[in-house]
């Protein structure tokens, strides 16, 4: 780091200390607080992680004017910090200063435009600036990333409130209640509230929102190992939300679980195709294994020579424990899918085991992310 702008952080740390905020506190984040040690000495060297803590205090005490002060100076040392973004974005949002929270807010999504949280949070600050079409917008595009978002569908049921438009939000409170009613054991009873209120728009109009209230069924439905019904709420709420990345992921694990093979890849090669960011291709041969960093959003293309009637077997493993969750496809010469795996291979680990291929030519292993982890090394070997 320039030494002109170590002694600029170094500076601000001292004006945060000075203020008397070295108490323990809780730290500030999406969810809910979790305790944060806070530091009680000036550090010999300026340490991006505790100006950030020092951050989350001068929030805690709504010392916003303070707290921007720092980010400030934190990101002119690392203008990619996203914390420091969101952290200052809050600030200006507490001092009425939406256009200022919005740039922050929106340079949080550029570095991480798959977080669902923040996307919400977007989707709230519209609404304070009487943009409820924007609202919408980004309402629906947290749901996108992540259907089971309770906080988002009453962030919905708010802006409905606001639109006038009871069936809307009822539909978006009913998700609430039925979400919480799974989360507490009352699984029957959750399912029995969705299908009432299911029931109430197929006497009439079907909105595409719907898609929501299946996709929520079926996932409580698969709790309860009820497979073929889910799969059927599944595919309904599909015809409603092609375009719902995360309702093939569910779909497809139930295909692969119940040894439906072919769904199984078309559903993972569709779901991959929706979440694809970044892509990497390379050769694999036979007895060859190969080391990947994966990253949300990344789709690997390994591609290997294959002969009629060889039995192969692609395996996907999180290496060195970094919690990556890995997902397959294989497809064929044609780029067709053949089938797809999740976690046969134990824990988080992908594994297409003992399979047949039906033609000579070449093949490709699609490899991506499932939804418990998406950063860190995969091994994958063929055989």
């Amino acid at each position: 780091m320039p030494k002109q702008e170590l002694l600029l952080l170094s500076l601000l740390y001292c004006v945060c200390m000075s203020v008397g905020l070295v108490a323990p506190k809780t730290s500030w984040a999406i969810g809910m607080p979790t305790p944060t040690p806070a530091s009680t000495a000036l550090p010999e060297e300026f340490e991006i992680d505790q100006a950030l803590e020092d951050l989350l205090l001068l929030l805690e005490e709504n010392l916003y004017d303070e707290a921007i002060a720092l980010a400030d100076g934190i990101l002119q040392s690392d203008e990619e910090s996203w914390k420091a973004h969101y952290y200052r974005g809050f600030a200006f949002e507490r001092l009425e200063k939406l256009d200022e929270a919005l740039s922050d807010y929106e340079a949080v999504l550029r570095i991480r435009p798959w977080d669902s949280g923040f996307w919400r949070l977007r989707g709230e600050l519209a609404l304070k600036q009487s943009n409820p079409r924007q609202a919408l917008s980004d309402f629906k595009r947290s749901l996108f990333y992540n259907p089971r978002a309770q906080q988002t569908y009453s962030s919905l049921a708010s802006l409905h409130e606001r639109d006038v438009n009871p069936a809307m939000r009822d539909l978006y409170l009913v998700i609430v209640k039925a979400r919480l009613e799974h989360t507490q054991g009352a699984s029957s009873r959750a399912i029995d509230t969705l299908t009432e209120a299911i029931g109430s728009f197929e006497r009439g109009s079907i909105p595409a929102e719907l898609g929501y209230a299946y996709f929520t069924r079926a996932t409580f439905l698969k709790s309860e190992d009820m497979l073929d019904e889910a799969l059927a709420d599944l595919s309904f709420a599909l015809e409603l939300q092609p375009d719902m990345q995360d309702y093939y992921l569910a779909r497809g694990i139930i295909y692969a679980e119940t040894d439906r093979t072919r769904p199984a890849g078309a559903d993972f090669l569709q779901r991959m195709t929706l979440l694809e960011r970044e892509s990497s291709e390379l050769e694999i041969e036979f007895g060859a294994t190969v080391t990947l960093e994966m990253a949300q959003g990344l789709v690997a293309r390994l591609r290997f020579a294959g002969e009629a009637g060889q039995l192969v077997t692609i395996a996907a493993r999180d290496f060195l424990g970094a919690g990556v969750d890995p997902l397959l496809a294989l497809l064929d010469s044609e780029g067709a899918p053949l089938v797809g795996d999740d976690d046969s291979g134990g824990e988080l680990d992908a594994l297409i085991s003992s399979y047949e291929l039906p033609d000579a030519g070449v093949y490709t292993a699609l490899l991506s992310h499932a939804n418990g982890g998406y950063e860190g090394k995969i091994r994958v070997s063929l055989r």
